[in-house]
């Protein structure tokens, strides 16, 4: 039995992490865009790591790496393409080093975070899948011998842009779980 599934078959509650972006703005580090939470990665990574440990601390049971942003295709908007494989990395390397300081008496997963290309809240900027489903695989790649249980496809706006993403996780040989944004209408926000 794969490691998602054990967890989802032994437990009656699974607790996740919370938001990483978030957290980062309310302990006074620097999130803005292009980069958002990425940037911490670059200047404060002792605060991710922090923040990872903080949620294990609290009974999480799947941390999330702070990959929400560390797309090519994000990163150049920064100036820094040619970070995301080391960006990639140093965030799941963060996750892993914060359960090893937590050292609980159980397992917490480390879930790789892919989102959207671009903004999760703008469906109309979704690239053509073609190229996200190259984009995407590149991505993915980055987490495969870095030390993720599984991949967290988040805030998918398109329908068509979280099959490609999902397609490029199975490629890669992970497993997944999907999540969208939904409109007050309970459509995603491309409106299927």
């Amino acid at each position: 039995m794969s490691s998602i599934q054990n967890l989802l078959s032994t437990n009656e509650h699974i607790l996740l992490d919370g938001a990483c972006g978030t957290e980062l703005q309310r302990r006074g580090v620097k999130t803005t865009l292009p980069l958002w939470s990425a940037q911490a990665l670059i200047t404060n990574p002792g605060v991710v790591q922090q923040i990872h440990e903080d949620y294990i601390r609290a009974g999480a049971q799947i941390i999330t790496t702070n990959t929400f942003r560390t797309t090519r295709r994000v990163l150049a908007k920064g100036g820094l393409a040619e970070q995301a494989e080391i960006l990639t990395k140093r965030a799941v390397k963060l996750a892993r080093n914060a359960v090893a300081a937590v050292n609980l008496n159980y397992k917490v997963y480390i879930a790789g975070s892919v989102a959207p290309l671009e903004d999760c809240y703008r469906p109309d900027l979704v690239p053509a899948l073609g190229q996200a489903e190259k984009e995407h695989q590149e991505h993915v790649a980055h987490f495969q011998d870095a030390g993720v249980d599984f991949i967290m496809l988040e805030t998918y706006n398109t329908i068509g842009e979280a099959r490609v993403a999902l397609q490029a996780v199975k490629e890669a040989g992970f497993e997944a779980t999907v999540s969208f944004v939904t409109g007050p209408d309970g459509n995603i926000l491309s409106g299927e």
